[in-house]
């Protein structure tokens, strides 16, 4: 037995024989490790929270930097291209001043029709002017100036083909040709014009419906580059801007028109329809191709271009915003003399 003793505050009785007091003494200082052990685990989980945390906290703040510095690249590349593009103007605006441009009128490779080429265009202190068809007056822009299609060009009697082989492009070959294969693509909401025959016009013309649709192309958004009526260029000839030309939708056979007398319901403006078929056109199917800017007419088409398409009856252009019709249907219509944002077109080709 022994006497009395003081462990941590606890007295041993002497009822206690030394090996139970042993006992005790390592119970306590188990009871005492098991708290310094606890606490060490806590400190350990703080620690370890804390480096999960700035683990994260540097991942995210990576992500954040990188994504700044596509930004910032994408903010160059588009800065970039609208430099080019000005510069592009003014060495057109420069080449004008030294000699002009040359209409491609005459080419023989248009059949000599030279009704269905763009004309000799004014250049003064506003800029570029698109010249007038020929046998009307200069472009007015006014709705109220309605102008309806001379039915003496339409397909009616009309020397060219019904049909044009639909060519691809192939490799790098950027020319547009009679016949090419392409997709419009709108500048600035970069949506694809298409139609398709589940849609149609809410203005009394019941005809098929064009709009902007979706950010890629489907088969609902080709179209064949294609001659004006009356016009027989051969297959494959190489395109210039100032030509008028027709755009036959590959899917429905339909062609791109607009006329007056029928406004797109939410915007006011002239309505674009899909119309016709092979074998039915009319000259509201006509569109003069120009480049964005300065016209280029005479120049070869290429598909790096962006163009602006003038109606031909009308002289207004084809035209798309931001207006909503429905649920990716975005209004597509003829509108104003070509010089908005919103009037520019980049093509993809098949």
């Amino acid at each position: 037995m022994v006497g009395g003793s003081q462990y941590g505050g606890n007295t041993v009785g002497g009822d206690f024989s030394q090996e139970e007091v042993d006992k005790h003494q390592r119970t306590e200082k188990y009871k005492e490790w098991g708290k310094y052990a606890a606490g060490a685990a806590a400190i350990a989980g703080v620690v370890g929270a804390t480096a999960y945390g700035v683990h994260e906290y540097r991942e995210n703040k990576e992500e954040e930097r990188e994504e700044k510095e596509r930004e910032e690249q994408e903010k160059e590349r588009e800065q970039e291209r609208r430099r080019h593009e000005q510069e592009e103007r003014q060495k057109q605006q420069h080449q004008q001043q030294q000699g002009g441009r040359h209409s491609p009128g005459h080419d023989s490779a248009y059949g000599g029709h030279q009704g269905n080429q763009g004309h000799q265009g004014s250049q003064g202190q506003g800029g570029f002017r698109p010249p007038a068809p020929m046998g009307r007056p200069p472009y007015s822009f006014d709705a109220n100036d309605v102008r309806n299609a001379n039915p003496a060009r339409s397909s009616d009697n009309s020397p060219t083909p019904h049909e044009y082989p639909q060519l691809r492009q192939v490799g790098s070959d950027s020319t547009i040709k009679m016949g090419s294969i392409i997709s419009l693509k709108h500048n600035m909401t970069g949506r694809f014009l298409h139609t398709d025959r589940s849609h149609s016009t809410e203005s009394g013309s019941n005809q098929q419906l064009v709009f902007g649709f979706k950010w890629s192309p489907d088969e609902n958004d080709w179209w064949q580059v294609l001659p004006a009526n009356h016009d027989v260029p051969v297959p494959g000839s190489v395109v210039s801007f100032g030509t008028q030309i027709r755009l036959r939708h590959v899917e429905t056979g339909r062609h791109l028109h607009s006329h007056y007398n029928y406004r797109e319901r939410k915007s006011g403006q002239n309505e674009i329809t899909a119309y016709g078929d092979q074998g039915h056109s009319d000259e509201n199917d006509h569109w003069v191709i120009e480049r964005w800017g300065d016209g280029a007419y005479g120049q070869t088409w290429g598909s790096h271009e962006v163009v602006v398409l003038r109606h031909y009856v009308s002289g207004m252009t084809l035209h798309s915003h931001e207006l909503l019709i429905s649920e990716d249907v975005q209004s597509v219509t003829c509108f104003g003399p070509g010089n908005e944002e919103n009037d520019k077109w980049r093509i993809e080709c098949q």
